[in-house]
């Protein structure tokens, strides 16, 4: 099977920016970011933006002179496309959400594919709801011949070739790209950068599953998943959602709590190279309070081999505990180890619990890689119990598709990929192939990477080429224009 999807985190971290985006409005000055259209090194085509008929993914008729006034932002993509369309279509959906109420009442988007054979309204239909894009993603009308798209792609000044052998038939290329830009498990050869040849990092594909490995398991939840889907019984979310729960109970998440001091404080502080020993209390729980004496006699012996977080925060009956009451409980008890609050109780209801004292216990380093999961547990401890716990336990050896897939589960959490680019991914990762539904022609496709901003007269305005821009960068463009 094909891979596809492989590379998509890493173009979207690439991309991705955060934070507010409110101090650019104060530094709109010093002309456009992108390439000035006006400037005779300008690159773009001449004005006004040549006119167009296509149709968008609900088979309505779109061109340009439907939005006259508006400002127009115009990208080149496709939907097979393995990493860097995924990543452009989430920077335009972070875009439509700074950009507010101008969206769609002063400002549109419009993507165009250069893959008409395989975008037909109704696979472009499917990918806008995969990313829930609410623009118009045009493809040409499939009574018409695909060579009349070229004239749009011409006019545009985007070259499009659709070429099965090019780089080995392993990769296409792409602008800003020198040589191939290869597909997931491939690399370019080194003597030669039209070529792509097998990254050996991926020799794992070949590798044999051995039964209780993550792989092992993960394997068999992507056969629950292709049988159910075969007989309508399972979706794409439910099945992702099946598979995250399997890998948050065997890998920690990251967290953010505050401590008694009301200083945010961050798993990765604790996730080091020795264990951490979570416990999920509440101040007016006897047990807890029962515990207390042997986790300080515990502390005493382990502190340099086990880190102990506590952490409160919950409803016992009528009683929420908060920072004061945690507080309160601490003084008493003259504790030594560290105190979390977790204001909004989110934690403890991750890993399922519903009673106090629990327990998880995580070894390893979120710095170097992923802190798994070696235990679980509800109940009080003996101080015999906590020993056993820590020093007894059994961890998976993590191999190298299983971190791609937990880098690239972290990306699917954030939604910058879908369920169905996840789980295509994680079946890739472990060299599974699904019952296919349809066949579909599987080839890569080297185009120029452009976006334009067309201004409310019809004319190009700013140039961006290659992926060097994020929605932060559009933003700044599209605002000397409004």
């Amino acid at each position: 099977m094909n891979s596809k999807g492989i590379l998509a985190f890493a173009l979207v971290l690439m991309f991705s920016s955060s934070g507010c985006l409110d101090s650019l409005d104060d530094s709109l000055s010093g002309g456009f970011w992108g390439d000035d259209c006006s400037e005779e090194s300008s690159d773009c085509p001449s004005n006004p933006a040549p006119d167009f008929d296509l149709v968008n993914q609900n088979g309505e008729v779109v061109n340009l002179t439907q939005f006259e006034g508006k400002i127009v932002v115009m990208t080149f993509i496709y939907t097979h496309c393995p990493d860097v369309c995924p990543a452009i279509t989430y920077q335009m959906k972070k875009l439509a959400e700074e950009l507010g109420d101008d969206y769609e009442e002063s400002v549109v988007f419009l993507s165009v594919t250069v893959d008409p054979a395989r975008d037909t309204p109704e696979r472009l239909a499917s990918f806008a709801s995969a990313y829930n894009a609410s623009w118009s993603f045009l493809t040409i009308d499939p009574e018409l011949p695909e060579s009349n798209m070229r004239s749009m792609w011409l006019n545009y000044k985007v070259q499009v070739l659709i070429d099965e052998d090019a780089c080995s038939g392993e990769g296409h290329y792409m602008e800003g790209y020198e040589g191939c830009h290869c597909n997931p498990g491939f690399m370019q050869d080194p003597w030669n950068v039209d070529t792509c040849i097998p990254n050996p990092k991926y020799d794992y594909l070949n590798q044999t599953i051995e039964n209780g490995s993550i792989e092992a398991d993960l394997i068999q939840l992507l056969n629950v998943w292709n049988a159910a889907k075969a007989n309508g019984l399972m979706t794409e979310n439910e099945a992702m959602t099946l598979l995250d729960t399997y890998l948050s109970q065997v890998f920690a998440s990251s967290w953010t709590l505050e401590n008694l001091e009301g200083t945010e404080t961050e798993s990765k502080q604790f996730y080091k190279s020795n264990l951490t020993l979570l416990e999920f209390f509440h101040t007016n729980c006897g047990y807890c309070n029962a515990q207390v004496p042997v986790l300080d006699e515990f502390h005493s012996n382990f502190s340099s081999d086990v880190n102990i977080v506590s952490v409160g925060g919950y409803s016992l009956g009528g009683n929420k505990d908060n920072a004061s009451t945690i507080q309160e409980f601490v003084s008493d008890h003259n504790s030594s180890w560290t105190y979390l609050h977790d204001q909004e109780g989110y934690l403890m209801s991750s890993f399922g619990f519903n009673g106090y004292p629990s327990w998880v216990l995580v070894e390893g380093d979120f710095d170097a890689g992923q802190a798994q999961i070696v235990d679980i547990s509800t109940g009080f401890k003996s101080y015999n119990d906590l020993v056993e716990m820590t020093t007894n336990y059994s961890s998976y050896n993590v191999s190298l598709q299983i971190e791609d897939i937990l880098e690239s589960m972290y990306h699917w959490r954030q939604g910058h990929m879908s369920d169905k680019e996840m789980l295509e991914m994680i079946a890739s990762g472990l060299n599974y192939e699904f019952q296919e539904d349809e066949t579909t022609d599987y080839y890569g496709v080297s185009h120029s990477s452009r976006l334009y901003i067309i201004d409310q007269n019809g004319d190009f305005r700013v140039l961006w080429r290659g992926t060097e821009w994020t929605y932060a960068s559009i933003y700044h463009d599209v605002q000397l224009l409004l």
